[in-house]
């Protein structure tokens, strides 16, 4: 799960400012790379990578979505039904004859600035998705190829610009103020998908370089 943050051009930068934006990158920078670096021990264009690959992001994904949901993220976030994901994951994970438990989160339902904090994790993994989405088109593994829903989801091709409109919603939502809460929610959320992957690539026995 790349989470890729390439400077965002066009309307959008020419009359919002940033700004809340750029605190969550700066203060999430490490956690940031140390999942990337984790991510990219994945060979995605095995099937046996893949499905371990989908089970973690699977794990947290569902259960955080389940957590924002338990927190009125509907009333933040209008157009989240189009956002949730879970649905797509599970599709790809059926397809591969395969399942997933949920992580066990044992927080309450989050502040409506930790809702925007985790949501700027769930949105900018679309970014990174993009060039995972490249590896999988590109297995020789029919069925690695066959399970492409979840990274394929709003990605530009579908028209969708949900990384613009949640870059709006987030500088400019006043629920978003408090930016202690969203970067609290931000590391929360980047550290369960630490974990879920630091525990698939442990399952894969795989090595991954340490951080710079």
């Amino acid at each position: 799960m790349q989470i890729e943050e390439s400077q965002t051009s066009g309307p959008l930068t020419s009359s919002i400012k940033l700004n809340r934006r750029n605190s969550l990158r700066g203060a999430t920078d490490h956690l940031h790379r140390d999942l990337d670096r984790i991510a990219e021990g994945f060979n995605l264009g095995d099937v046996t990578h893949y499905r371990r690959f989908l089970q973690a992001n699977a794990a947290t994904l569902i259960a955080i979505e389940q957590l924002l949901e338990n927190a009125g993220v509907e009333q933040l976030v209008p157009d989240w039904p189009q956002r949730s994901r879970r649905a797509a994951i599970l599709a790809d994970l059926h397809s591969l004859q395969s399942d997933v438990q949920p992580l066990a989160l044992r927080r309450t339902a989050p502040t409506s600035s930790e809702v925007f904090g985790i949501l700027y994790v769930l949105e900018g993994s679309r970014l990174g998705a993009r060039v995972q989405l490249d590896q999988v088109l590109a297995s020789a593994d029919e069925n690695v190829r066959n399970a492409s829903t979840y990274l394929g989801h709003g990605q530009p091709g579908e028209g969708s610009g949900l990384w613009r409109s949640f870059l709006e919603q987030l500088e400019t939502h006043e629920a978003a103020d408090d930016q202690t809460q969203t970067v609290s929610g931000a590391v929360y959320a980047f550290t369960m998908f630490i974990r879920a992957f630091g525990q698939a690539a442990s399952d894969l026995q795989l090595r991954t370089a340490p951080a710079a």
